[in-house]
């Protein structure tokens, strides 16, 4: 929360009004975070699983009815422009991919993380970054890559990263990674993206990069609970399967990678799961 943009009083009369202010604030900062904030209400309140399990499915038909007759490009185009993962209320924050991209409880073990395994290479990689979103947490490991190329969708958002990052020599590409020809590279990096898109496309997707790289780094958030179902299917929007109680494992149908050898890089706990980063080693 931007506590220069929201302070509370010293002296509080009423505090749940107070309690109701700061709750609209977050909402109003990170509308995506409305889901999970409703069913705390309903679970305080000693909803059942039913009442719950209603919630959830008019959450879903919501989602739905907003990305009606939309193709992927407009879908995160619209995201972005009416703010539904949120915004930092800061005006250089034209572009606003989520709290996951800028929480430093989250962002700052990943960039130690990854940077680490870029340097256990060897030589600096030729990095591709897939969906790169508003590059916040991209030029924090740009120091680590050889040559560095971030792909998005979104045709504003790529153009002002263009200018934005100009000074990191990065190449900046406008594509859809699951279906566009993707550049060819060492290592390919996809954060907290393919949560977000159809199984048909999380398809696309996996099917080039074993194609075209020789490691992924993937981070996706998923349930803490162990045994959970992996990779229902859901369509392509700004929610993710958490939802569902599910989560994408790329090693499971009915996406079947099969890597030479994987690893777990780094965890973070966040909303009732954990957001975790895996290396695969591809063949």
């Amino acid at each position: 929360m931007d506590t220069a943009a929201f302070k509370l009083e010293t002296t509080v009369k009423d505090p749940n009004q107070t309690l109701l202010e700061v709750v609209n604030h977050i909402l109003a900062m990170h509308p995506n975070l409305a889901p999970a904030v409703e069913e705390i209400a309903l679970m305080a309140q000693g909803k059942d699983q039913t009442t719950l399990k209603r919630q959830r499915e008019a959450h879903r038909a919501r989602e739905a009815q907003l990305f009606q007759g939309l193709n992927t490009q407009e879908i995160f185009t619209k995201i972005y422009a009416e703010r539904l993962w949120g915004h930092s209320g800061q005006a250089e924050h034209v572009f606003w991919s989520g709290t996951g991209s800028h929480v430093e409880a989250t962002v700052r073990p990943y960039v130690s993380a990854v940077a680490g395994f870029l340097a256990s290479l060897g030589d600096k990689p030729d990095v591709v970054d897939l969906g790169c979103g508003d590059f916040a947490v991209g030029a924090q490991l740009r120091p680590f890559c050889n040559g560095y190329v971030a792909c998005d969708i979104v045709p504003p958002l790529v153009e002002f990263n263009r200018v934005r990052f100009r000074s990191l020599e990065v190449d900046f590409q406008l594509l859809n990674i699951a279906t566009d020809p993707l550049p060819r590279g060492d290592v390919a990096m996809i954060r907290q993206v393919l949560q977000h898109l159809s199984n048909a496309e999380i398809l696309g997707v996996v099917r080039q990069v074993e194609q075209n790289f020789k490691h992924l780094v993937l981070t996706e958030h998923l349930p803490s609970e162990p045994g959970f179902t992996p990779n229902l299917d859901k369509p392509t929007g700004r929610d993710i399967r958490m939802g569902i109680g599910s989560g994408i494992v790329l090693t499971a149908a009915p996406f079947n990678l099969k890597p030479l050898a994987e690893r777990t890089l780094c965890e973070a706990a966040e909303a009732g799961g954990v957001i975790r980063t895996t290396v695969y080693q591809l063949a």
